[in-house]
């Protein structure tokens, strides 16, 4: 304290040292000296609280440390006790304890390694995410791009997902007598990795459903790591597989005091990937056949669906070349595919078999299981016999004949609607015929028909199957029988209401006549046409078949052509008919009648020639000149017929000569010469004496063996130039003379044998 004193007592001397500081330096030295003073308090204070504080959490320190002193010092108390009471639950611990060293030491190392494991375990418990971000990263693209270019890192992805799903998988296992709360919380740790997993998963099932699409799109690589990936989770499968079944096969060692025990089991969760990746391709080629035949279906579109079939052997073809090579023989995966593909093409068919199908659609179904048959041979190597079931389940038949009422139902039905139509045309004849550019008349009813047909027959030679085309034939060839009964028993009846009452009947008969002749001979075209279309495709057993229906209906058609040829004629000499009677009587003297005949004809002609088909005209023509010689012919022999010789003759010249003119603007005079032929020797008979009769005869009879001798009778006896005496004589040598005189019996007939007597 005294020294303290004494330093300030100095410190003052030093800072006083004349009288006049206290008057200047003493107010201020006490301010100075207050504030240092104040200063020094504060830091005094501060330094004391800090002190204070220090040795307060000092004491609390102490006291937690004797209170963790005090547990510890319990806690080894009770872990003493628990050692004391182990000792009563082991049995083998005296032996334990009394162990050698190297025994300790194998206890020991084994207690080592479980910690290394438990070690392992748990860092790599704490790398897990590490490692799944690194796979995430890299699956991330390939998700959302699944057909990326083939450097893709698909394999190395599995590799380590495969690894961390192994890892899992002994975790959990190891772990599986743990508390349920230990077991939720390991799934939850792990549940990112399962989430991976399944995405992965599903990844690879949708490179499966798009197999034809990777290799479309030259993913080829894809598909062999895909193959992969299933063979090396395959040979995983099996290996825990032959674990599990070891442990079945030995469990009662597994329970023995033994020296060694077996492995409990394979931890591995069984994917069975190759049965789900067949699973996912019969899948996906169900969309497959679904997305191509979809629209078809709603549409009801059928044949449509047929027509792009073509998809099945393209894609077989595909997997044949770009597939099977990446895949393992085991797999047969084109087998496969054959089959999958096969199986529904069938449930397809069975499809459209259950619907009201027309006849077009059955037979665009049959020609297809034929072809699809074929087809699968030629371009794949597949037989019919390797493909179960069998398409359609062998209903060929049911549907041949379903086909064949179908055809026959429309045949008859359309056939039935064109023949009403026609034949109330024909009957009514309210507006005249159809008429060709040429000049022909026509009705359309011909055209339509054979359409109809030609559309049957063509489409049945399209199905590829003789059987069938034959009956479809036949079925026409039905129709056209029907058709031509139908127009001859038309013609017959109108012809004669028109015969009878000509009056009465509707105008226009000749020309729908002409018209329904000519389509005639249109309908013996058309079918002669079908003959030379479908004669190669018709089957060697049906060939001799099809042509006799199809030339009979030609020949139908023909006939009634022939009997509206003989219609026009009736017609025709039904107008003359009178005129004709009349020759060689009075009136025939008087005037000429011939002139009026040839005028007659040569006006139906005319039309004839510009109205009628150019063959049925030269078959009229033909006909025409016969009728007009043979009712001159009859006329001789009229019960008012007179011949007036030397008038009659010269009569019977100009007729000649004047019919034959007109007949020559149609046909050469050789043939006139030959068809008029027999009137001259008539004309010659009727001319000679009584001693050159004989010979006259003998040279008609000799010319035409089939003329009566009733003719030769009527017409002398109508010479008046003969007494009875006389005519008796030269009967009675006629008759001697033809009964010396025997015609040979192949001579054919004359047109003596078409008149009727």
């Amino acid at each position: 304290m005294e020294d303290a004193r004494e330093v300030a007592v100095a410190k003052l001397a030093e800072l006083l040292k004349h009288p006049d500081d206290l008057n200047t330096k003493v107010g201020p030295l006490a301010r100075k000296l207050a504030k240092e003073k104040a200063s020094i308090d504060a830091q005094l204070n501060t330094g004391v609280q800090t002190q204070l504080d220090n040795v307060q959490e000092g004491l609390e320190t102490l006291t937690i440390s004797q209170k963790n002193s005090n547990k510890v010092k319990e806690n080894m108390r009770q872990i003493d006790r628990l050692c004391r009471d182990a000792q009563s639950m082991i049995g083998d611990f005296p032996r334990i304890s009394k162990a050698s060293s190297t025994q300790i030491a194998m206890m020991i190392s084994r207690i080592h390694q479980n910690f290394a494991a438990t070690q392992q375990k748990v860092e790599a418990l704490q790398e897990l995410y590490q490692r799944l971000k690194y796979v995430e990263d890299m699956f991330r693209p390939l998700q959302e791009d699944p057909f990326s270019p083939s450097d893709q890192p698909l394999l190395h992805i599995h590799y380590h997902l495969f690894k961390l799903e192994e890892f899992r998988d002994q975790t959990m296992h190891q772990a599986r007598d743990s508390p349920h709360d230990v077991i939720i919380t390991l799934k939850t740790y792990f549940r990112r990795l399962d989430v991976l997993s399944d995405d992965f998963t599903q990844y690879l099932w949708l490179l499966a459903r798009h197999l034809l699409q990777l290799i479309d799109a030259d993913c080829g690589p894809t598909v062999v790591k895909l193959a992969k990936i299933i063979e090396v989770e395959e040979q995983a499968d099996e290996k825990a597989l032959a674990a599990r079944q070891a442990q079945s096969n030995h469990q009662d060692l597994q329970g023995q005091q033994k020296g060694w025990r077996l492995a409990e089991g394979n931890p591995r969760t069984i994917k069975s990937y190759r049965v789900e990746f067949f699973e996912q391709l019969h899948q996906s080629l169900l969309e497959r056949f679904e997305d191509m035949l979809a629209p078809y279906k709603e549409a009801e579109d059928w044949s449509g669906a047929l027509d792009v079939t073509d998809f099945i052997f393209n894609d077989l073809e595909l997997v044949f070349d770009q597939i099977v090579p990446k895949f393992p023989k085991k797999y047969k995966i084109f087998p496969y595919f054959v089959l999958e593909y096969h199986r529904h093409t069938y449930d397809f068919l069975n499809q459209i078999v259950g619907q009201d199908l027309d006849a077009g659609t059955i037979l665009r179904l049959l020609r297809f299981v034929r072809d699809y048959y074929s087809t699968m041979s030629t371009r794949l190597g597949v037989t019919e016999e390797l493909l179960e079931p069998q398409l359609l389940d062998g209903q060929e038949q049911n549907l041949v004949d379903e086909y064949l009422k179908l055809v026959r139902a429309k045949l008859v039905e359309w056939t039935s609607n064109l023949m009403s139509k026609e034949s109330r045309d024909f009957v009514q004849r309210t507006e005249p015929p159809e008429m060709t550019p040429d000049g022909q008349y026509g009705m359309v009813g011909a055209v339509d028909m054979f359409q109809i047909i030609n559309q049957q027959i063509d489409v049945a030679a399209d199905a590829n199957q003789g059987k069938l085309l034959y009956l479809v034939v036949s079925e026409c060839h039905k129709v056209m029988k029907d058709s031509q009964s139908f127009w001859k028993k038309l013609l017959a009846s109108e012809l004669r209401k028109q015969v009878d009452a000509p009056d009465e009947a509707p105008e226009g008969f000749v020309e729908y006549v002409m018209a329904m002749a000519n389509d005639q001979i249109k309908c013996a075209d058309f079918a002669e046409n079908i003959v030379k279309r479908i004669m190669p495709f018709v089957e060697g057993k049906y060939k001799s078949q099809v042509h006799d229906k199809l030339s009979t209906a030609v020949d139908g058609y023909m006939q009634i052509a022939a009997s509206g040829r003989e219609a026009l004629l009736e017609v025709t000499f039904n107008d003359l008919k009178p005129v004709f009677n009349e020759l060689f009587t009075t009136r025939w003297y008087e005037q000429p009648l011939v002139p009026s005949i040839i005028e007659t004809l040569k006006d139906y002609c005319q039309d004839f020639a510009t109205h009628l088909n150019d063959f049925l005209f030269n078959k009229l023509i033909d006909d025409t000149m016969d009728r007009f010689i043979m009712l001159y012919l009859e006329a001789m022999r009229h019960k008012n017929a007179k011949f007036q010789m030397e008038v009659c003759l010269d009569k019977i010249q100009k007729d000649v000569r004047l019919s034959f003119n007109f007949f020559a603007k149609f046909k050469s005079v050789e043939e006139l010469e030959e068809r008029f032929d027999v009137i001259d020797k008539v004309h010659t008979l009727l001319e000679s004496n009584r001693r050159m009769i004989f010979v006259d005869y003998y040279s008609l009879r000799q010319a035409y063996p089939d003329v009566p001798l009733a003719f030769v009778e009527d017409i002398l006896s109508k010479r008046d130039d003969l007494d009875r005496a006389a005519l008796k004589d030269i009967i009675e040598g006629i008759k001697a003379k033809a009964r010396e005189y025997e015609p040979d019996a192949n001579t054919p007939p004359t047109i003596f044998s078409r008149i009727k007597w």
